[in-house]
């Protein structure tokens, strides 16, 4: 398997974004300069931002500092521990003048008068009590030896007696000029800040830690470089300051314009890319780590001789590797039948795809290490209907459990022959025409291999934790949906409303796995009636969506009809009516019509029925 933390070993392609931003950096004329690495979260931001740090950290007249916010969330004022690091940075890594001593600690001076809001607190203790310890510690240490002719302590007391409030003002103007003095005692030629991971940190995180790049962006030498999903950060400034006027989009973007000179953003891969991305990820399994590198760079420099079609498959394999293994054939084969079907899923995300991958590695070290041979292709197929149709793929997992790993309705699904698919007996009917109305299910049952007549017995055995999806599911959402579920989720019917409205941008594995979370709410909720119930909002959801529709008509299909209120009839005609599923659906209000467990149900039924038919 493959570890799932950024790495400077590039599978994408993206040396043409580490040129965009050495380019500037680069460039003096542009410095001060601050440059957004902006993508989905998954999308390599943090490895891109390695790769130019590792550019960058040899260089002896280059000093870069890396900073990520969200290890420090709740500890310190975001802007005071990116100020101090910074400060830290300087004066731990390199040997400073008494000049440049001095500076540095009017500058500490500074950041406390900043902190305390225009109450002095030392420097050493007022920040050693409220942040990292070991960070504190180093920079109370590093100035305790280096300005023991600059007493700082002295520093702090002078003219004590006159520091007003509006001393906080006045500060930032004397930061600039003492940072910018630093710099210039020092045998920098600039100065570059790597901030990652802000799109994980809170609004007044974010907020901050932006507010301390303000006040670094007037002084020279300095580039800041910010990785984040900018919708995300958008998100944070408009919940930061609800008061401004204006769509919270259109807030949030002027705010990030300004603050942002130069935006680079990571596009998602296609089908053809995220292939060779999935093949490479198996060659650098399969291969030397030293015949990897050496074929990793010929792979790359191959796909820009020939263009962005250039795909690295098991056709071409043999000419960049000295050995393609068994394992190897078989996972590249495997790749072409399912990453492109999981490119559109997964809206081209590598690090989706990486743990997609992940999980089928370890369910087949799992069945290998006690003698069950589970073939890739097989489990990879299962897995596809698991991540983007889950209530299918639980149907399925209740079919074969009761008829020793068979699932007979696959032989008609299957069969490619039209006429044959017409004659299916009146008893799987049905389902059959819910699934054969289903975009996505027509695509799935055509890829290899068939699996029909394959005792599936011991690969929904190794899938049993995604069957309970909700922590399975919840560790699949990008941040985005997980702030669209705690939308749908909240007390609040004008948000929800407003939420569902607001769905297009979500990739479709999100579509799928936000609503993978709901219907696991309206199982365990045991009142449907309210207007703010999981089940009135599975309905609003699939309305909103098509392509889970599908899934809430297979649930609606298997769920007790004893727990269902008699509304769930009007939830059905409204939401299939004049779709491709309005037949199935009139099927299933025909069953409740003749409900012997709900009678309630009945005349619900029958007068959605009539509504569908007119």
């Amino acid at each position: 398997m493959w570890n799932d933390n950024e790495t400077d070993e590039d599978l994408i392609d993206c040396g043409h974004l580490v040129t965009a931003v050495s380019n500037i950096v680069d460039s003096k004329n542009l410095l001060p300069c601050s440059i957004g690495i902006f993508g989905d979260w998954g999308s390599g931001k943090s490895s891109l931002m390695r790769m130019i740090e590792n550019k960058y950290s040899a260089k002896p007249d280059i000093l870069v500092i890396k900073f990520n916010g969200w290890l420090f969330e709740g500890y310190e004022d975001a802007k005071i521990v990116l100020m101090s690091k910074i400060v830290d940075a300087i004066v731990s890594e390199r040997t400073l003048s008494e000049k440049a001593i001095s500076f540095a600690a009017k500058l500490l001076r500074n950041i406390d008068v900043i902190k305390a809001g225009g109450q002095l607190v030392k420097y050493g203790i007022g920040f050693a009590a409220g942040g990292p310890v070991g960070m504190a510690a180093v920079s109370a240490l590093d100035i305790a030896k280096k300005a023991s002719e600059a007493d700082y302590t002295k520093l702090l007391k002078e003219n004590k007696s006159k520091l007003k409030e509006d001393d906080v003002k006045n500060n930032i103007q004397s930061f600039h000029e003492n940072f910018s003095n630093l710099l210039s005692e020092t045998d920098l030629d600039k100065v570059l800040i790597c901030i990652d991971d802000l799109d994980r940190c809170s609004p007044p995180t974010v907020i901050g830690t932006l507010e301390a790049i303000k006040l670094f962006l007037f002084t020279k030498k300095t580039a800041f470089i910010i990785g984040a999903d900018e919708r995300l950060i958008k998100h944070a400034v408009k919940t930061r300051f609800p008061e401004i006027s204006g769509d919270n989009a259109e807030v949030g973007r002027d705010y990030l314009e300004k603050l942002i000179q130069f935006p680079i953003r990571i596009p998602p891969l296609n089908a053809t890319e995220l292939t060779n991305y999935a093949n490479l990820l198996f060659a650098q399994l399969h291969t030397d780590e030293g015949e990897f590198g050496i074929a990793r760079e010929e792979i790359l420099k191959e796909k820009r001789n020939k263009g962005f079609d250039f795909l690295f498959d098991m056709k071409c394999a043999g000419d960049f590797l000295n050995t393609v293994n068994d394992e190897l054939s078989e996972a590249l084969l495997m790749c072409g039948q399912i990453v492109p079907v999981l490119s559109v899923g997964l809206n081209g995300n590598p690090r989706q795809c990486k743990r997609f991958l992940n999980t089928l590695l370890l369910r087949k070290g799992m069945a290998d290490s006690i003698g069950i041979d589970l073939k890739k292709t097989v489990l990879a197929k299962l897995m596809l209907l698991e991540y983007f149709k889950p209530e299918t793929f639980r149907n399925f997992y209740e079919m074969q459990a009761n008829n020793q790993g068979a699932i007979q309705i696959l032989d008609q699904l299957e069969e490619k022959n039209e006429e044959q698919n017409s004659n299916v007996s009146q008893k799987s009917k049905p389902e059959l025409e819910i699934y054969q109305k289903d975009k996505w299910l027509i695509n799935w049952f055509k890829l290899e291999p068939a699996l029909s007549g394959i005792d599936l017995s011991p690969y929904f055995y190794f899938s049993r934790d995604h069957l309970s999806v909700v922590s399975s599911t919840a560790q699949r959402l990008s941040p985005e949906a997980s702030v669209v579920v705690q939308k749908l989720f909240s007390n609040s019917k004008a948000e929800r409303n407003v939420t569902l409205g607001k769905l297009g941008d979500l990739a479709p594995a999100d579509i799928t796995a936000v609503f993978a979370l709901i219907t696991e709410r309206f199982r365990q909720e045991e009142d449907h009636s309210g207007d703010l119930s999981y089940m009135e909002l599975m309905f609003d959801y699939a309305s909103k969506r098509s392509e889970v529709k599908s899934e809430l008509i297979t649930l609606l299909g298997t769920y007790p009809e004893k727990g269902l209120p008699a509304k769930a009839a009007t939830l059905v005609a409204r939401t299939f009516k004049q779709t491709e599923f309005q037949d199935p659906a009139i099927k299933l209000l025909k069953k409740w019509e003749k409900s012997t467990s709900n009678t309630k149900l009945i005349p619900f039924a029958q007068k959605a029925i009539k509504d569908l038919n007119k």
